[in-house]
């Protein structure tokens, strides 16, 4: 269905939702202003500002005064990521992009960023691209389960770029699913929603983000918080299952979770021995680990009678 709608890439949108991030967000802007613009590319910046009362004054109009592109910015008062996320494809439609991308407001494009998206599409002519997402801890070398250059049933919105017939009133006409707004993984549906409507999905290691969330002096209490977040998701998973399909389909995932307590013990056993080495940056994240496991395990069984928490209720402000 996507064959036909891949014309030449001129005018690209790149969309970020904030919310609460006062300290980050300034610091995602100024990797956007050093992203390398190709002299034919017109580049437009699109915020969606998420929180309850405007933060423009705040942190936001200062860090975007710096941009040297074009840019746009709105407020979503309604808490919820799809909300976000629909407010900020109202702006950038209002652009006419050819190409729109996502990316997070806590971390940092790489000065390929564009440029990387654009080879992409360009060797592997699709229609989504999922980018690579350095720094973040465990086994995917780069920070995502795919290898480059493979075709995908889904992706996320850390660092993704798709066509703009995905949600042009004549094409696809995606938007975010409002159900979604609580508990995240809104981004994986739409793109799911792509792919099983024809769309071309595929990773690549060319486009790059960086997530500085295990730099400074801060990043074990940020780890700590997304493995909180990661729990969380977990549940929500569950409680939605249990709703929609019946609480037979939700036990046996619930079950399934038991391997995350197992691998909590394992976790200690590590952490234990990486204390004695004296070995403390991978005590910590062996702590992590740890806490991550036991909190999947134990919100998994919450799933099967408890209701869903909100995302937003659980991280970091």
């Amino acid at each position: 269905m996507g064959e036909g709608r891949r014309g030449s890439i001129r005018r690209v949108t790149l969309m970020v939702c904030t919310y609460r991030r006062p300290d980050v967000f300034p610091k995602f802007v100024d990797s956007i202003c050093r992203v390398r613009v190709p002299d034919d590319i017109k580049f437009h910046v699109v915020v969606a500002d998420n929180n309850a009362s405007s933060q423009f004054d705040a942190y936001i109009g200062a860090a975007l005064a710096r941009l040297p592109f074009p840019h746009s910015y709105g407020h979503e008062p309604r808490p919820g990521y799809s909300n976000a996320r629909n407010k900020a494809l109202a702006l950038a439609h209002e652009t006419a992009p050819d190409l729109l991308a996502f990316s997070d407001d806590d971390m940092e494009l790489d000065q390929g960023w564009l440029e990387g998206h654009l080879r992409s599409h360009a060797e592997f002519d699709c229609d989504v691209v999922g980018g690579a997402i350095h720094g973040r801890s465990g086994k995917h070398k780069h920070g995502r389960r795919f290898v480059h250059g493979e075709q995908c049933k889904v992706q996320g919105a850390g660092n993704v770029s798709f066509r703009g017939w995905l949600i042009n009133a004549d094409g696809l006409a995606l938007t975010f699913n409002s159900r979604f707004n609580k508990t995240g993984r809104e981004d994986q549906n739409f793109f799911s929603q792509a792919y099983s409507q024809g769309a071309k999905i595929v990773f690549s290691t060319y486009p790059v983000v960086h997530d500085p969330s295990m730099e400074g002096d801060n990043w074990l209490p940020e780890l700590m918080n997304k493995a909180e977040v990661s729990a969380i998701m977990l549940r929500n998973d569950i409680v939605r299952l249990r709703k929609e399909k019946g609480l037979l389909p939700a036990l046996m995932v619930a079950f399934w979770s038991i391997r995350f307590g197992l691998k909590c013990l394992v976790s200690l056993a590590g952490l234990a021995i990486n204390r004695l080495l004296g070995q403390s940056r991978k005590a910590d994240l062996k702590r992590v680990s740890a806490h991550k496991n036991a909190r999947k395990f134990i919100e998994a069984f919450k799933g099967l009678n408890g209701g869903m928490v909100s995302r937003g209720e659980v991280r970091r402000g």
